[in-house]
């Protein structure tokens, strides 16, 4: 039986979770015993069993960030003026750009290994090395260098130290 507070099963299928103890809110104090479940990426699972390097996960989150603001707009325009739109739309026009960037900045090779693990999927869900793997028919090791080398050259992009 699943509590009230689990993912689904459906979403426990396209992620996996951090089972946590609950934590205070705003909406309230957390209750003795209570449950939290936070979703894992792929690239937070590689960071923290040393695959790769804290530079490189923070390559991948750039990415991933500037996807969601520039390509797929998961973040709201801030309220207010037209003007405060306008700088939205600014600031997506430039995420957008930078997002064009760092995938030519790793060319076409790499670029098909680097974002579905640090993007995932088109309507969510994690995508992990062995599912791109099996979708690619490569090895899983020969992926995970490549997707080393991948983030390393993202984060030599984005200027990271």
């Amino acid at each position: 039986m699943i509590a009230a507070n689990q993912p689904t099963i459906e979403r426990r299928r396209r992620s996996r979770f951090d089972d946590l103890p609950a934590i205070a809110t705003d909406s309230g104090p957390a209750r003795a015993g209570s449950r939290m479940y936070r979703s894992t990426s792929t690239l937070e699972r590689l960071r923290r069993d040393g695959s790769i390097s804290e530079r490189q996960a923070e390559a991948g989150d750039r990415l991933r960030t500037d996807y969601d603001i520039g390509i797929a707009g998961t973040r709201e325009a801030p309220t207010g003026s037209a003007g405060a739109r306008m700088a939205y739309s600014e600031f997506r026009l430039t995420a957008v750009r930078a997002y064009q960037l760092a995938v030519k900045a790793i060319g076409p090779h790499l670029a098909a290994i680097v974002e579905p693990i640090a993007i995932g999927r088109d309507g969510g869900g994690d995508v992990t090395l062995s599912q791109l793997a099996k979708l690619l028919r490569r090895n899983r090791q020969e992926l995970t260098g490549q997707l080393k080398i991948g983030l390393t050259m993202l984060a030599d992009h984005y200027g990271l130290a």
